[in-house]
């Protein structure tokens, strides 16, 4: 345990070393935050907090690499971020993805890569809460935020669209389910537990954007054309909804999903 307790604020930001977790981390620092970003590259981590550092000056951030579908790896992550912060007042699981494997059809789908999609997002995600709620039971305060989809209700298309897509959605439909679960079981305890679930969103920088840009620009515009709102979200945007959630504002907001999609859900 810390010695002392952080004077301000910690969020920790799992996928924190880029995409959407760098847009995150911005709009928390501006909040007051302190943080803690877990991801399994530890050359983005590296990148982001030195990004960080030179945005915001001042700003704690302690950067923990590792797979966070990994119990042990988990285990030790929290008792880091405690023993260097002594507090943890919001969690935003934002790490998973579809993974690499392109699966047109049930056929091609392995329960290698099953195993691989599901755990990444849904065990990723049931771990780090199960390591971060003991902390925040401590102060009974916190905020939990974890990330589903839009294609938890299942896309339309054809397959290899989105990675191993079948086990995607389940995986983050599977985040829906725990969210509205947890957030009953502590419902009791000061904890808050909500999740967001994005559309097409465009991060200020990454795989995704840069995806997006190199289509050419009739197929951008299609994709656009096809969000009721006209055009994808942006990191900003996500960025924004996360900072409602794990404020003290939200404490009556508990077990809900937004969905960030211009109305595509």
């Amino acid at each position: 345990m810390s010695k002392q307790i952080n004077a301000r604020p910690v969020a920790v930001i799992t996928g924190g070393g880029g995409g959407l977790g760098n847009d995150i981390a911005d709009h928390l620092a501006d909040d007051g935050f302190d943080l803690a970003l877990l991801d399994v590259s530890e050359a983005a981590l590296e990148t982001a907090a030195a990004r960080l550092d030179a945005r915001s000056p001042g700003l704690k951030v302690l950067t923990l690499a590792g797979n966070l579908s990994d119990e042990s790896v988990v285990n030790k992550a929290f008792k880091r971020i405690e023993d260097e912060y002594g507090r943890i007042d919001a969690l935003v699981s934002a790490a998973g993805g579809s993974g690499t494997a392109i699966v047109r059809d049930l056929s091609e789908l392995s329960a290698e890569i099953w195993r691989s999609v599901v755990e990444s997002n849904l065990t990723s995600t049931f771990l780090c809460a199960q390591h971060a709620v003991p902390i925040m039971l401590k102060r009974g305060y916190g905020r939990i935020v974890n990330f589903s989809s839009l294609v938890a209700d299942g896309l339309d298309g054809p397959s290899g669209t989105v990675g191993a897509r079948l086990a995607y959605a389940a995986s983050k439909g599977g985040i829906v389910s725990l969210t509205k679960q947890l957030g009953k079981d502590l419902g009791s305890t000061g904890i808050t537990v909500n999740a967001i679930a994005p559309g097409l969103i465009l991060p200020t920088t990454g795989r995704v954007r840069d995806s997006f840009e190199s289509m050419g620009a009739e197929d951008r515009a299609a994709t656009a054309a096809a969000i009721p709102v006209g055009r994808p979200g942006t990191g900003h945007e996500i960025a924004a909804a996360v900072a409602y959630l794990v404020s003290e504002a939200a404490a009556f907001t508990s077990g809900a999903v937004l969905h960030v999609d211009g109305a595509a859900s």
